[in-house]
């Protein structure tokens, strides 16, 4: 079965070997820790037990995991690691030995002198931005008065006399100068720069005028040009600043220098996080178990298939452990695990995607992974990018490493290549119309309806299957009669109005279409309380037809996505062959075929893949799949930095 039987599971054991069994359980990575005190069991419990506390040094064990993560966060900012577009879309880790890791492990105490020379570095870079920003706009509020040939210290009211530096909207500056002569006789108002907007201007007056000055200045959006705490003619000032800007440039280089050669830790750094964040996740687990002084208790979920191997495990390696289980309760939120074999396999990142089945759910997995396989191909269609994409996901299938899902992906694209080249020899594909083959079915752009009959044709199959398998569930949950009501009189009228379309023995189409009719009419409103309510309610129901309608016909995305990637390929030969009629020629003709057709092919592939997930999900799904169940989720080490892989010499 594709969905795994689960077993819950108990480990009653001695004190002593809690951090054994706990070890053990983590490197086996098969079991789901559960916290005893959420189960019904704890009441039996709760006199006898009491619960677990974390380990007081777990506050240890997440300030060092803290600090990692700060220093490889820091060297991340300022000497990232770069990754390839394959890497960033499957992911990449160190890879280490066992014997490299333990090494690593063993310079833990190296952390925080690191860790001190990392924070020290990010202070003096702060401090140095800081300072860079507060420069860089002085510079800019500077700038427009470089020819102003006075200190600016000198700039300041006195007894008798006011001066200052002002700024007023150039659209302002012709009245202002009319108001001033009108108003303030005595005065030097002597213009600085202009940009456009603004004009910038000294400006001194007798003392006693101020309170004129200032209300004719806020009539006319004056605003003043403040530069406290400096000295100096603006250019002496700029200078100054310029200076101090290359400076702080050379301090920063030598900081980054001396980070640099932090780098070499960078690896020990990674390993030691991993650790670090696998010692938090058993100290964070303890708080899950309950005990008395000298034993504990240890709930979960297990795997029916890794039962033997858990209970021959534990038995061998502990001396006080009892493992005991029993099968779930009705009621109990019990995880789900996949597992799918042969072909069915690496679509099983397909339904992830989606949702995880419930306990008691079809996993449709193995019912949606032949029409993903046929699908894709149909949109592909090109035996050309079928051989591409084939190879290129087995070289990365071989060349990385790669957890569950990126592997499951691979040979998705993998399965998908070897569809595009049987779709491609069938409909006549061949790196668009490079290599001119006759089809062994028809040519899609010589016959387009029937590509289109064909793909609402293998659409509306889809549909029927979908509706079968909710038949299914029904009848096999003991609802024969609902699977009548809601998947066999609508199977009726569908293939009754398709009978009366395509005008295939109307009279039987008719009868179908008004038996299916009056069947959803008197069905479809069952679960209304009054006549009148169950009777428009399955009237109401026919409605649906639309939404069936809607369903096949967005299958018609196969027919134009299987169109599209032909005609772009032969828009590259096209163009290709402008370029031809040379040696030089021939060079471009050659480099806009390899690139033109690895592009179209990688996108194409990545429509066949969004639109195939497209029609699963909301033409197929929806029709008896409804996912919301918990994922299987089972106590085991976890890396985010380095993969662990065996030694050369072993």
């Amino acid at each position: 079965m594709p969905i795994i039987d689960m077993k819950k599971v108990y480990l009653l054991g001695h004190r002593q070997e809690r951090e054994k069994i706990f070890n053990l359980l983590h490197g086996m990575g098969t079991v789901e820790l559960v916290d005893v005190k959420s189960g019904e069991g704890w009441k039996e419990f709760q006199e006898l037990l009491k619960p677990e506390q974390p380990p007081e040094d777990i506050s240890k064990v997440d300030s060092k995991r803290s600090d990692i993560r700060f220093c490889l966060d820091f060297f991340q900012r300022h000497f990232p690691v770069r990754k390839s577009m394959i890497e960033q879309f499957t992911g990449s880790r160190l890879d280490l030995t066992g014997e490299q890791f333990n090494n690593y492990i063993k310079t833990l105490e190296q952390v925080e002198e690191i860790h001190r020379a990392c924070r020290e570095a990010e202070e003096n870079l702060v401090r140095i931005r800081n300072e860079e920003t507060q420069s860089q706009n002085l510079i800019e509020d500077l700038k427009p008065w470089v020819s102003l040939d006075l200190p600016l210290e000198e700039v300041e009211e006195g007894s008798w006399t006011m001066m200052d530096l002002f700024i007023v909207p150039i659209e302002q500056y012709s009245a202002l100068q009319e108001n001033l002569i009108e108003t303030v006789s005595e005065h030097c108002l002597d213009e600085v720069f202009s940009d456009g907007e603004n004009v910038y201007f000294f400006f001194s007056a007798l003392a006693e005028k101020k309170q004129v000055i200032d209300e004719l200045f806020r009539g006319k959006a004056v605003t003043r040009a403040s530069f406290p705490d400096v000295s100096g003619t603006p250019s002496d000032i700029l200078d100054s600043l310029n200076e101090k800007l290359e400076e702080l440039r050379q301090e920063r280089s030598a900081v980054l220098n001396e980070v640099e050669k932090l780098l070499v830790h960078r690896p020990m750094l990674m390993a030691c996080y991993d650790y670090m964040d696998n010692e938090h996740a058993k100290h964070q687990a303890v708080a899950s178990l309950a005990g008395t002084d000298n034993s504990f208790l240890l709930e979960g979920w297990a795997p029916v298939p890794v039962m033997d191997d858990l209970e021959t495990t534990v038995s061998e390696k502990t001396e006080t452990a009892i493992l005991t289980s029993r099968d779930p309760e009705p009621d109990e939120d019990v995880p789900v695990l996949l597992h799918n074999k042969g072909p069915a396999d690496p679509y099983e990142v397909v339904t992830r995607l989606y949702s995880t089945p419930k306990k008691h759910e079809l996993d449709p997995t193995p019912f949606m992974a032949p029409f993903f396989f046929l699908f894709f191909g149909i949109c592909l269609s090109d035996a050309g990018y079928g051989i591409m994409l084939g190879l290129l996901a087995f070289y990365l299938y071989r060349k990385l490493t790669l957890g569950q899902s990126g592997r499951q992906l691979l040979k998705l694209l993998m399965l998908g290549g070897i569809s595009a080249f049987a779709f491609g020899i069938l409909l006549g594909g061949y790196f668009g119309d490079l290599i001119e083959l006759p089809p062994l079915l028809f040519d899609p752009l010589e016959e387009p309806m029937t590509m289109l009959i064909a793909a609402l044709g293998i659409g509306l199959f889809q549909v029927y299957f979908g509706m079968g398998l909710q038949a299914y569930r029904n009848m096999k949950g003991g609802k024969p009669m609902d699977a009548l009501y809601d998947q066999g009189f609508w199977f009726l009228f569908l293939n009754g109005l398709i009978l009366l379309v395509v005008g295939i023995i109307p009279p039987i189409g008719l009868w179908m279409t008004i038996a299916g009719a009056a069947g959803l009419v008197l069905t479809q409103g069952r679960s209304q309380h009054s006549v009148i309510l169950k009777f428009f309610s399955g009237l109401l129901s026919l409605y649906n037809v639309t939404q069936y309608l809607s369903d096949v016909l967005s299958y018609s995305r196969l027919f134009a996505l299987g169109l599209a990637s032909v005609v772009i390929g032969m828009v590259v030969n096209s163009v290709g062959e402008l370029a031809a009629g040379s040696i030089i020629g021939y060079v471009v003709l050659v480099i806009i075929l390899i690139g033109g057709h690895f592009f179209n092919m990688i996108i194409s592939t990545l429509s066949s893949y969004v639109h195939t997930s497209r029609l699963q999900y909301l033409e197929f799904f929806n029709k008896f799949f409804e996912g919301g169940g918990r994922s299987f989720q089972p106590f085991r080490v976890k890396n985010n930095y380095v993969d662990i892989v065996e030694s050369e010499e072993s």
